[in-house]
């Protein structure tokens, strides 16, 4: 009887086909939440023109970042998007048609037309097993120069635990001659002298490198976002878990059109570790 029950485990429904090995579920379960994974995601679902990608860690899981790609595009002529309605804020167009991302091996992409003319994408994409590539351009299709063109993209970190926490202590920016110091301390505290803002798209300017780290709560590891040289500012909220590098456009003259790049970087290890990947990764950046 106990040799008869073994083997009906083995048996499918109808005694057809053998169920599949335990090792072979263990290994479709390791293909099915291991490593970065980029897709079209949600947050805001009654906002269709929202541009949102889910982003997993490289250490794998069945949780994700929430990247607003972006969330908001400032300029002199003003607001001329934003990914969804805000009553204390107005922008030129409130309401939008979806567009749909384009989805690829390596990750997704979309491009959108305002009404006034201006184009505007980005591309989120697996670049390294720990590395993904960010990409936004835009296009100016007006009849007049845009001038002041900066932008909000945040990664929500409320569907990625260890990440949301609400508190800005585990927020860390770069300093020069201290190194990596918590954001309201690196605000508060030390005077303006570095490069790259911290602020919402202003600020004192304190930061000596583009970047923006959260620390785990779970292990030691971390989470990194840049634009490197498109960097403007650096921020986060505090009761509202998000992540923002919020980068700039060059100003455009009519039919002109600008590309920008970034990163979001998961690392395994000390803000240490964060440092050498940086430095590795783009060392004219990161001195």
């Amino acid at each position: 009887m106990a040799a008869m029950g073994a083997a009906a485990v083995g048996m499918g429904a109808g005694g057809k086909d053998p169920l599949p090995e335990l090792d072979e579920i263990v290994r479709l379960h390791a293909k099915a939440t291991g490593g970065i994974h980029v897709l079209p995601g949600q947050w805001r679902p009654h906002y269709p023109y929202e541009q949102i990608a889910w982003i997993r860690p490289s250490w794998g899981g069945d949780q994700y970042v929430w990247l607003d790609f972006p969330e908001a595009i400032f300029t002199n002529i003003g607001l001329i998007f934003l990914s969804h309605i805000n009553p204390q804020i107005r922008s030129m167009y409130p309401e939008l048609p979806k567009v749909e991302w384009q989805v690829a091996a390596d990750g997704i992409s979309y491009e959108r037309t305002l009404p006034n003319g201006v184009r505007f994408g980005g591309r989120v994409s697996k670049e390294t097993d720990t590395k993904v590539a960010l990409r936004l351009f835009l296009q100016n299709g007006t009849d007049t120069p845009l001038r002041k063109i900066t932008l909000q993209t945040c990664a929500f970190l409320h569907g990625i635990k260890e990440f949301a926490d609400e508190t800005r202590d585990n927020k860390f920016v770069f300093v020069r001659d201290a190194g990596w110091v918590p954001f309201e301390k690196a605000r508060d505290e030390f005077q303006p002298g570095g490069r790259y803002m911290l602020g919402w798209r202003g600020g004192p300017a304190v930061a000596d490198w583009p970047v923006m780290a959260v620390r785990s709560n779970a292990a030691e590891r971390h989470l990194a976002m840049t634009w490197y040289e498109d960097t403007l500012s650096l921020v986060s909220n505090k009761w509202h878990p998000c992540l923002h590098a919020d980068p700039f456009f060059p100003d455009l003259e009519p039919g002109a059109r600008a590309d920008i790049h970034g990163s979001l970087f998961f690392v395994e290890g000390s803000l240490e570790d964060v440092a050498r990947v940086l430095k590795k990764d783009n060392p004219a950046v990161f001195i």
